[in-house]
């Protein structure tokens, strides 16, 4: 273990130190610039012959044609490409014209130019960037797996490296120490990468019998490094001993091994694969190791039969095998895409999008390069340099784009072939899948779109029962009236639903092949089953007939259907949790308006706070009752909605804590009325029975108090009525005899003094006669007596002399201004109505003061004013002077029916009082009364009037 863990970080640092000399490298080779010609020189058997002749070019300016021989350079004779290259770094350095001669059919021809400078090749800025793709690539599996160097991974990091530097290092004819490193890195890159290739495919994807004894795997690294060797020797030994010519042979042969054994590997890697393809079993293998060989394939034999065969045979490459090394980038994507049977990423999708990228970057290259070979792009011109740039810049930005989505759709075209039309409506359910919530919408999108896509006669789709999963319901079908609403399957149908991937009840040529299993579907033509899991449960199932065509699914059509399995699941799992969801929230919203309609239809006034105090309800009968709109009442604290002297009355401070039922509290709303309430608090539950809130209930008994009020008056009444009676009979017999003694005396006297005392005393007795007769009327019913002209004027006066005597006795000033003013009334019952309020004006100026009494007409209305400067009546006071029983005299000094019989006898008369107040300074009672009867009075006065004529 301690061995493996130093090995991974001696790698680790190993591939540091290669990334950094690779950006060296590149860095170095960007900028070096060779001297050329314009000339592709081939070594043959009369020497170097011109094989090509770039346009442009100073030789091809100069006259030179491809087939010429060149002899000679500045009269040195070349015959080898050392001796030409090293003819050109002089002429380089000493900046002189180079003078070729060279023969052409017998004819010497002695052309001379001045040699220009090339930059980088094109191939070489491209093997590159797939070079450092291929590192790229490499990291993205490194740091996104846990097993980092275990077992094959090993083999595909060590693959990569070499292959990275492969593509990278490269020498640039400097002949310093970091050029020859980075020679020998290329070299031993080269050697190293065909055995590592094939070592790795042969653990890939099983270990080979081959590969078990540790002495054959060394066969796989002999012949590579036996050429590493030899390159060794030459470079070293034998460069000293042969002549140039000699080590320059040498050195063609190696390289033409070189490429022979890169080739020669990577094909039997390519066959190895082939082989595996054939023999494995297993589906998913199978199809991982077809798209390996088509991406091996493609990147090593066009390279091997249009690069490497022509160079070995003497053959300049043409132009496919120069092109043929674009397709390379296809070799570190088809690595990644193997590693990804244990499951690191998508590498399908990175080996389509590699494969895109790649081909996208090499056809816009290609643009640019044939742009730039004919403007000098490496020459000394900045302004070529720029507008190449500026080109670069185009390119990218305007043509990648569409290209590399051109290049995707061809590539998904190749990969898929017949399955592009499947895989497209599958992007096309996994797009509706991930945005549709409702249920039907989505059972009727599946069905259908599966129906078409697969032309398919009928599908169906069940969905399980939540409460019973052994029931399955029809969500939907294609076929309609389809008689089967729901299923109840047996246990080893729901065992085949949790187990299998896909079910076909018939195989073709086959009758029913599982006895007894989906029966009833059977019978209706449905012969293929696809479970819906989610997780280790079963959400359902569709089922599938034949197509229309009576085929039956086939292997392309079940993995299209097991591949979105598991998103239908989830999609329809999720659909029916948002329409459970759904359903419950407008149960719970029908809840809570029914909820709302019991509060809204309640004939008392609820309140509902949190445990903040803030009103979370309010419904309409106690907007009414406290004048206030729910809105303006809602998230306030109730101490805010209804006063701080309304809330302390409701919770004081003694009792806050506790609920119960406070009776008769008397409440003034917003709008200053004065209302008595029952006010009953409780608390609000949740579900757990813990209270999060209270509701307060509030019922207005204003009325009510009246009512009862206004019945115990007439309790009260009824008991004086019987009282007057007897109060009544019992004052008669004294009444009578001294009425009749008053009667004898004024026969006896003569005096006419007395006789006028005497006829006072009858006239009292009379009237007290009179009132003794009301008070009997109004113990039965007072309504019932009759009306006559009354002129209240006369009425007051007589009033007057009454009390007169005790006006003086209380020092009170009297002050009369009365007009005329007649009436149909009852007489002695205004009387009474006077005298009980001048009798209160006195009471209220014990010290003395002045009483004013009017009486005037205005239209069709009489009006009394008594007037006193008194004590006057407290504001507090003022609403209740007319209640029955009602003092503020203190106990044995009145009663408190004075005001409200007084009250009663205007209010039948169709009259009112008005009272006008003020502490310390006194009080106005105003009566006013109708000078004309209404109907209802009518009759009444005209039976008196009869009576009296």
């Amino acid at each position: 273990m301690a061995m493996r863990r130093s090995f991974f970080y001696l790698f680790l640092l190993l591939v540091l130190v290669l990334i950094v000399l690779g950006f060296i490298n590149i860095s170095r080779k960007l900028s070096w610039k060779e001297p050329y010609d314009g000339v592709a020189w081939v070594e043959g058997p009369t020497g170097l012959t011109a094989a090509r002749v770039n346009e442009d070019s100073p030789a091809y300016l100069s006259g030179i044609k491809a087939g010429d021989i060149l002899f000679s350079i500045n009269d040195t004779p070349v015959k080898n490409r050392i001796e030409f290259a090293k003819m050109l770094w002089l002429i380089d350095r000493l900046e002189q014209k180079a003078l070729y001669q060279v023969g052409r059919g017998g004819t010497i021809l002695s052309p001379s130019f001045y040699l220009s400078k090339k930059g980088v090749s094109s191939t070489y800025i491209y093997l590159m960037l797939l070079g450092l793709a291929t590192l790229a690539i490499s990291l993205m599996v490194f740091f996104n797996t846990k097993r980092q160097f275990t077992g094959p991974y090993a083999f595909f990091y060590l693959v990569s490296v070499s292959l990275y530097s492969f593509y990278v290092f490269s020498a640039t004819g400097q002949m310093d120490f970091l050029d020859n490193l980075f020679y020998w890195l290329d070299k031993l890159a080269l050697l190293a990468f065909p055995p590592l290739l094939l070592n790795f495919f042969f653990i890939f994807p099983q270990k080979k019998k081959i590969i078990q004894r540790k002495k054959r795997v060394a066969l796989f690294y002999i012949p590579g490094l036996v050429l590493l060797l030899s390159n060794v020797v030459l470079n070293t030994i034998l460069d000293s001993i042969l002549t140039e010519s000699q080590v320059l042979s040498f050195q063609k042969i190696l390289e033409k091994l070189e490429l022979a054994h890169f080739s020669l590997y990577t094909i039997l890697a390519l066959a190895l694969i082939i082989r595996d393809l054939i023999s494995n079993i297993n589906p998913y293998i199978k199809n991982q190791l077809r798209w390996i060989a088509v991406g091996l394939g493609l990147g090593s034999l066009p390279f091997a039969l249009f690069y490497v065969v022509p160079f070995i045979g003497d053959r300049l490459p043409t132009t496919p095998g120069q092109l043929s090394v674009l397709l390379q980038g296809l070799i570190p994507i088809t690595l990644a895409y193997s590693i990804s049977r244990y499951r690191l990423m998508d590498f399908e999708v990175l080996f389509k999008k590699g494969t895109t990228l790649v081909i996208s970057f090499a056809m816009l290259a290609m643009v640019y390069f044939l742009v730039s070979s004919q403007t000098e792009l490496f020459s000394e011109n900045r302004l070529n340099a720029i507008l190449l740039g500026l080109l670069a810049i185009i390119l990218g930005a305007t043509l990648f784009t569409p290209l590399s989505e051109l290049v995707q759709t061809l590539v998904d075209r190749v990969i898929y072939r017949r399955s592009y039309a499947y895989r497209r409506t599958l992007l096309m359910i996994s797009n509706v899948l991930n945005r549709e919530r409702d249920l039907s919408r989505l059972s009727n999108f599946l069905v259908e779109t599966i129906s078409k896509a697969l032309s398919l006669k009928q599908i169906d789709l069940f969905l399980a029962r939540e409460n019973n999963p052994t029931e399955f319901y029809l969500l939907r079908s294609s076929e309609p009236g389809l008689e089967i609403m729901s299923l109840l399957l047996s246990l080893p149908e729901i065992d085949l639903l949790q187990k299998a991937e896909f079910i076909s009840l018939v195989q073709p040529g086959e009758t029913q092949n599982r006895p007894g299993i989906f029966g009833s579907l059977l019978e209706k033509g449905r012969v293929h089953i696809l479970p819906l899991r989610l997780e280790n449960k079963v959400m359902g199932f569709l089922a599938m007939s034949n197509k229309l065509d009576e085929s039956y699914l086939s292997g392309e059509d079940r993995e299209l259907l097991r591949t979105i399995s598991t998103s239908v699941a989830l999609a329809l799992e999720n659909a029916y949790l948002y329409n459970q969801e759904i359903i419950r929230s407008q149960e719970l919203q029908r809840l809570k308006d029914y909820s709302d309609n019991i509060i809204e239809s309640l004939t008392v006034g609820v309140a509902v706070i949190d445990q903040s105090g803030r009103v979370i309800g309010w419904n309409r009968v106690l907007e009414r009752q406290f004048g206030l709109a729910r809105d303006q009442a809602l998230n306030r604290h109730l101490s805010e909605v209804i006063g701080k002297y309304n809330f302390q009355a409701i919770f004081p401070p003694e009792t806050q804590t506790e609920y119960q039922l406070l009776s008769e509290i008397g409440l003034t709303t917003a709008r200053g009325e004065k209302k008595i309430f029952d006010v009953a608090r409780t608390p609000l539950f949740d579900n757990q029975m813990k209270a999060y809130g209270t509701i307060i209930v509030f019922e207005d008994i204003t009325e009510k108090i009246h009512l009862q009020q206004q019945l115990l008056t007439s309790e009260k009444l009824a008991s004086i009525g019987l009282l007057s009676a007897g109060v009544a009979h019992e004052i008669n017999t004294p009444l009578t005899g001294i009425s009749s003694y008053v009667q004898m005396l004024q026969k006896k006297l003569s005096d006419a003094h007395y006789l006028q005392i005497l006829q006072k005393i009858e006239a009292q007795t009379e009237r007290v006669n009179r009132i003794i007769k009301n008070l009997l009327n109004f113990a039965r019913n007072p309504a019932d007596e009759y009306y006559h002209r009354v002129d209240l004027k006369e009425s007051l006066e007589e009033i007057i002399s009454l009390i007169d005597y005790r006006l003086k006795s209380l020092n009170i000033q009297l002050e009369l201004a009365l007009q005329p003013v007649v009436i149909y009334a009852q007489r002695e019952r205004l009387q009474q109505v006077f005298i009980n309020i001048i009798l209160n004006a006195m009471d209220a100026m014990p010290q003395g003061g002045k009483l004013l009494i009017e009486c005037q007409q205005k239209d069709n209305l009489a009006m009394v004013k008594i007037t006193d400067t008194g004590t006057g009546i407290r504001p507090e006071h003022l609403p209740r002077i007319f209640d029955p029983f009602f003092t503020t005299k203190g106990l044995g000094k009145g009663t408190g029916l004075g005001l409200s019989i007084s009250f009663a006898i205007v209010k039948e008369h169709e009259g009112q009082i008005l009272v006008d107040s003020a502490v310390g300074r006194g009080t106005t009672f105003t009566i006013i009364l109708p000078t004309s009867l209404s109907e209802k009075n009518r009759p009444k006065t005209q039976t008196r009037g009869n009576q009296h004529e």
